[in-house]
């Protein structure tokens, strides 16, 4: 949980938005909803896990805030571009890329539309083989 806490740290100094705020306003709910990818992803940790991380550090926060959160950080990311550079930065500080780069496909994945997903495929097909 100290790696956890340094990155929540991170995050609030980089986008100047503290983690632990109790607010609802949308800056606060998206940082939170990354803070809660990351924990998910890069750290296993579960959904009430990140309940009583959250709570550790007086926030108000339970399970189902935690799903609803990681849930919807794929929509918040498609109108913030903001936090793919956040993430970036602390994939950087973690300097484990390859974990969380799947996760973050597997998440695009899960929350792409089927016909984008067929667009996507399509232009994978059409790409040059090199050996």
């Amino acid at each position: 949980m100290k790696k956890a806490k340094e990155i929540a740290e991170y995050l609030t100094d980089i986008s100047e938005i503290d983690v632990f705020k109790n607010s609802r306003r949308r800056p606060n709910v998206e940082i939170r909803s990354l803070l809660t990818f990351i924990l998910r992803n890069q750290f296993n940790m579960g959904y009430h896990e990140i309940k009583r991380f959250y709570e550790s550090h007086n926030k108000n926060y339970d399970h189902a805030t935690a799903i609803h959160s990681y849930k919807n950080f794929g929509t918040y990311r498609k109108y913030n571009p903001k936090l793919i550079k956040y993430l970036d930065l602390v994939l950087l500080k973690l300097k484990d890329k390859s974990k969380l780069h799947r996760a973050l496909i597997n998440h695009i994945v899960d929350y792409t539309l089927e016909e984008d997903l067929k667009k996507v495929l399509k232009l994978v097909d059409s790409l040059p083989i090199n050996e």
